[in-house]
């Protein structure tokens, strides 16, 4: 069963980075903030993957079935962006290289501190902006392939285990690599923490599910916790000024938005279905239609704005008229372009993965 909640958490993700990158002339609005979406997006992977995984665990065809479906979903939007990103690259007269290629063919970018070198000069400015972003991509893709063995051959108890020691690591990692360039926040040796917090969340649904008389009371104490670390990282995050070059920020205020985040998912799943204004509000069928396009949109609204930006640019309007008029037309375009390819290509290429590759109940 789908949890339609879900979708509208994936909606609040893609519209945070979206107003990072469109909104970054009104500072006022915390735009400066949206790359927190990505973090949001690695718990509800982590979430979903997990419990997916824990129902295949004891079913035939375990990897094949999981990989399948995961190709399927990420492989098609994924793949028609290098293409065209490639050919744009030949016709500009700077292809790349062969290095800087094969980092985003096969998922590795992450592998590396902080993102290619060749960005900055091999490619023209729309598609190092747009592979720029693939980094995150890299590391669920990462998750998805080691993850996967892990919950397969190890006990309950191992994969917890290694779960906190993702969680302890990543943090030490980031302090340990940071530099005022913060490198390491595209690096997923030092965001799969966020990744490890998701998947903390399935094992504690499944618990909640199995034993709901024994888990039920514990509700409050769960609502509490969230309301309390959301208020300690808010106060952290304003004194620290979101700045992103202090270590103590991508260390500490990291790992507090994590736990709040996967907090409040935690607080979403438990009152699914309910009738309490914020639950009813990620209900609401606009936010979920955005949670739907998300990932076509988080793919390719950063190149698409740099599009506008420059058709715009030769308007001669005001400085001001023109940062509304981007956009307003970078928003229009990139949700042009999402909705398009949902229901161009993605849509369907699902429907068929869902008649011809046999599904584990999954939200």
């Amino acid at each position: 069963m789908r949890i339609q909640e879900l979708d509208g958490l994936r909606g609040i993700a893609v519209l945070a980075v979206l107003a990072q990158h469109y909104l970054n002339w009104l500072p006022i609005t915390g735009a400066q903030n949206g790359w927190l979406g990505v973090d949001l997006f690695f718990i509800l992977s982590g979430f979903l993957i997990t419990s997916i995984l824990i129902n295949l665990r004891d079913k035939e065809h375990y990897f094949s079935t999981f990989y399948k479906r995961r190709a399927f979903r990420i492989f098609p939007p994924y793949f028609l962006g290098i293409f065209v990103y490639f050919a744009v690259s030949i016709a500009a007269g700077k292809p790349g290289t062969v290095s800087l290629w094969a980092q985003y063919i096969f998922y590795y970018t992450s592998l590396n501190v902080g993102q290619p070198a060749e960005l900055d000069y091999a490619v023209i400015l729309p598609v190092k902006l747009g592979l720029a972003v693939l980094w995150s991509l890299s590391v669920e893709e990462l998750y998805y392939t080691f993850w996967a063995p892990i919950v397969r051959f190890t006990s309950h108890k191992g994969f917890t285990a290694i779960l906190i020691a993702m969680i302890v690591a990543a943090p030490l990692l980031r302090w340990w690599l940071h530099t005022p360039d913060y490198p390491e926040l595209y690096t997923f040796y030092c965001r799969m923490d966020a990744l490890a917090f998701g998947s903390m969340v399935a094992l504690l649904m499944r618990a909640y599910r199995m034993d709901a008389l024994t888990w039920k009371p514990r509700d409050k104490f769960f609502d509490g916790a969230a309301i309390a670390m959301a208020i300690a990282t808010i106060v952290l995050w304003v004194y620290l000024r979101g700045d992103r070059s202090r270590v103590l920020l991508c260390t500490v205020a990291l790992s507090m938005v994590d736990i709040t985040l996967a907090l409040v998912t935690f607080a979403v799943l438990r009152k699914s279905g309910s009738m309490a204004w914020w639950i009813k509000a990620l209900r609401a069928r606009w936010l979920r239609s955005v949670g739907m396009v998300s990932y076509s949109l988080y793919l390719f609204h950063f190149p698409l704005g740099n599009l506008v930006h420059n058709w715009v640019a030769g308007w001669g309007v005001s400085r001001h008229y023109s940062a509304i008029l981007q956009t307003v037309l970078s928003v229009a375009l990139s949700f042009a372009v999402a909705y398009g390819l949902w229901y161009g290509m993605e849509s369907r290429i699902l429907s068929w993965k869902d008649r011809h590759v046999p599904s584990p109940a999954h939200t």
